[in-house]
C-alpha cells in the first residue's frame, strides 16, 4: 500500500484536505481507506452537503469565514479520567463549549441534523461564565463562593493596610535621612553620607556592600510583620477555597462528559467533511461514482503533479479518458509519452475515492478494491539487501502475487515498466506468463506499462498504446524548451494497439538535441531491426 501511495504522490494531494481543529488534524494524520460502499456514500453526502452550503454562503462571506474561524478556535478537550481539573483545563472546556455552540448556531438546521449537532450544556457554560467573564477566558471569580469572596476581600483590606504602613515607613525614612526609595527594595549609598544614627535606626537595615558603599533597606515595623503573617494565612485560605470551587466545577464537568464527548465526535466529523468540501471547491473536484462492476471509467482525469509541471512550462495539460476492465491491460508507449501518468492518475483517483475524497476528474466510476500493489523502479528503492532492480521488482511481484491469489474482494495492481532492467526476451516471457495468469482473475484490475512490443497477444488481455507524436521529423528551435516542444507535438490519449508498432524514441531524442548524424544512424539501425 505504501508503494502505491508514494507512486501516486497521494499524500501531497490529500494534504490539501487538512482540517481546522487540532484534533481534526490528529485524525487526518492517520490515513484510512474505506472498503464499504455505504460508508463512503455517506461521507460523499457530507461533502456534497457542505459544498452546497459553501455555495449558498457566497453572498454571506462573513458567515462563511466565521464557520472556519470557530472551527480553528476549538481546542482539544482535557483528559477526562482525572478527578479535578485546573484552571487551564476548565478554560479549554469553556472555550470548546463556546465555539461549538457558536459554530452550531451558524449552521442551517438540515446541516445540524445531518452531522448530529445538538447542545444541552447551557447550565455548565453559564456556570463557567460566572463573574461576567469573556467567552474565551476562565478564572475562579468571587461569585463561585461566598467564603472565597470574603477571604479575598480580607486580603485586599490587609494589602491596603500593609501598603499604608510601608508608605508611612518610607516617608519617615525620607524625612529623617533623605533616602527616597521610590518603590525600590534597597539603595546603595556612600558610607560618608550615612549618619551614625542610621546604623542603629529601627527604620533602616544597613549592611556593607563593598569598601565604599553600604546597602540600605527599609525595616518593616512590628505591625507590618503581623499583617504579613496574616496575609500569608489568608492566601492559604484562598487556595483552599479555590480548590473547593475547582472540585465542584469538576463534578459538573464529569456529569456533562457524555455530552462533551458527543460534541467532540460531532465536530470532528464536521471538521473532516468541511476540509474535504473546501478542497473539492478550491480544486474543482468531482464526486466519485461507486458500483459493484469490475471496471474503472475515467473521464477527464487529472494527475495534479503533472498538471502543475505543464502549467509551469506553459503546456496545455491533457486529461485522461480511459476504461479499464477486470483482468490485465497492457499500455505501450515511448518515454515521455504519458503511460506512467496514466497509471499514476488511476492510482490517485482510486486512493482519493476510497479515502472519502472527491477526485480531480470530470467523472470517475469505480469499484472498491481491498488491496493495492505497485511494482516498478522508484526513487530511493533501486537496491535493497543486495538485490538488483530486477530482483527488487520480482520480490515486489511475488509478495503481490501471494496477496492477489488469496484475495477475493478486489486488487488493483500497477506495473510500471516491469522487468525493464533485464534481458528483453526473458523479461517478455515472464511478463507474458504474469499477464496470462492475471487475465483469468476477475477480482483483479492490473495495468501494465511496457516497452516490450513483442509480447504475445494473450486472450482476454487488452492492449492499448499512447497515441504518441503527431508527426516525426519535428523541426527543433534553438533555445526552445525541449519539454514544451515535445508536449506540443505529443498526443496523450490511449488508443487500441493494432500490433503495428512504431517508436517515438528516436524522434524524441532528436527533439532533445541528439546529434543529427547519430539520429540518422539510429534510424538506419532501427529499420534493419524491425
Amino acid at each position: 500500500m505504501k508503494d502505491v501511495i508514494a507512486y501516486a504522490e497521494f499524500l501531497d494531494f490529500r494534504a490539501k484536505a487538512a482540517p481546522e481543529t487540532p484534533f481534526g488534524r490528529d485524525a487526518h494524520e492517520a490515513l484510512n481507506l474505506f472498503f464499504d460502499i455505504d460508508q463512503l456514500e455517506a461521507i460523499y453526502d457530507q461533502t456534497d452537503t457542505l459544498l452546497s452550503l459553501m455555495q449558498e454562503l457566497q453572498s454571506e462571506p462573513a458567515r462563511l469565514a466565521l464557520i472556519t474561524h470557530h472551527l480553528k478556535r476549538l481546542p482539544r478537550l482535557p483528559a477526562h479520567g482525572q478527578r479535578i481539573f485546573d484552571e487551564i483545563e476548565l478554560f479549554q472546556v469553556k472555550k470548546f463549549l463556546h465555539n461549538y455552540r457558536t459554530l452550531m448556531e451558524l449552521l442551517p438546521v438540515e446541516v445540524r441534523r445531518l452531522f448530529g449537532f445538538d447542545y444541552h450544556s447551557q447550565s455548565l457554560e453559564a456556570h463557567l461564565n460566572l463573574g461576567r467573564q469573556a467567552p474565551e477566558t476562565f478564572y475562579i471569580a468571587d461569585d463561585y463562593s461566598a467564603e472565597l469572596a470574603n477571604v479575598r476581600a480580607e486580603i485586599i483590606e490587609t494589602d491596603a493596610q500593609l501598603q499604608a504602613l510601608d508608605a508611612k515607613n518610607i516617608c519617615e525614612i525620607k524625612e529623617q535621612y533623605g533616602f527616597d526609595f521610590q518603590g525600590r527594595l534597597f539603595l546603595l549609598v556612600p558610607k560618608k553620607s550615612l549618619r551614625d544614627s542610621a546604623f542603629q535606626s529601627h527604620l533602616l537595615s544597613v549592611e556593607p556592600y563593598d569598601d565604599n558603599l553600604y546597602s540600605v533597606r527599609p525595616v518593616k515595623c512590628a505591625a507590618a510583620l503581623t499583617l504579613a503573617e496574616k496575609r500569608q494565612k489568608l492566601a492559604q485560605q484562598e487556595r483552599v477555597c479555590e480548590e473547593l470551587v475547582l472540585e465542584a466545577i469538576a463534578r459538573e464537568v464529569h456529569a456533562e462528559l457524555p455530552s462533551l464527548l458527543e460534541y467532540y465526535n460531532t465536530v470532528l466529523i464536521f471538521d473532516l467533511a468541511w476540509a474535504r468540501a473546501r478542497m473539492a471547491r478550491e480544486l474543482g473536484l468531482t464526486r466519485p461514482r461507486l458500483h459493484t462492476k469490475n471496471s474503472i471509467r475515467i473521464t477527464q482525469g487529472r494527475f495534479a503533479p503533472c498538471e502543475s509541471i505543464c502549467a509551469k512550462h506553459g503546456i496545455t495539460y491533457s486529461p485522461l479518458d480511459a476504461v479499464f476492465e477486470s483482468g490485465a491491460t497492457v499500455i505501450f508507449g515511448s518515454n515521455m509519452g504519458g503511460k506512467t501518468v496514466v497509471l499514476q492518475t488511476t492510482a490517485l483517483l482510486q486512493l482519493a475515492a476510497q479515502a472519502g475524497l472527491f477526485v480531480p476528474a470530470a467523472g470517475f466510476e469505480t469499484r472498491i478494491f481491498r488491496a493495492f500493489h505497485y511494482i516498478g523502479e522508484r526513487r530511493g528503492n533501486h537496491i535493497h539487501q543486495g538485490l538488483s532492480g530486477f530482483g527488487m521488482e520480482m520480490r515486489q511481484f511475488i509478495n503481490a502475487w501471494q496477496s492477489l491469489c488469496a484475495d477475493t474482494d478486489g486488487t488493483l495492481l500497477l506495473m510500471d515498466e516491469f522487468a525493464s532492467t533485464t534481458s528483453s526476451g526473458e523479461a517478455e516471457a515472464i511478463l507474458a506468463a504474469i499477464l496470462e495468469a492475471i487475465s483469468q482473475k476477475t477480482n483483479t484490475c492490473a495495468l501494465c506499462s511496457t516497452h516490450f512490443h513483442r509480447l504475445p497477444r494473450i486472450p482476454n488481455v487488452r492492449f492499448l498504446r499512447m497515441a504518441g507524436l503527431k508527426q516525426k521529423n519535428v523541426p527543433t528551435k534553438p533555445d526552445a524548451d525541449p519539454v514544451s516542444e515535445i508536449a506540443q507535438y505529443m498526443t496523450y490519449n490511449l488508443i487500441n494497439d493494432d500490433g503495428k508498432h512504431s517508436s517515438d524514441a528516436i524522434a524524441i531524442a532528436q527533439m532533445l538535441g541528439l546529434d543529427e548524424y547519430l539520429v540518422k544512424r539510429a534510424e538506419l539501425f532501427y529499420s534493419e531491426c524491425i
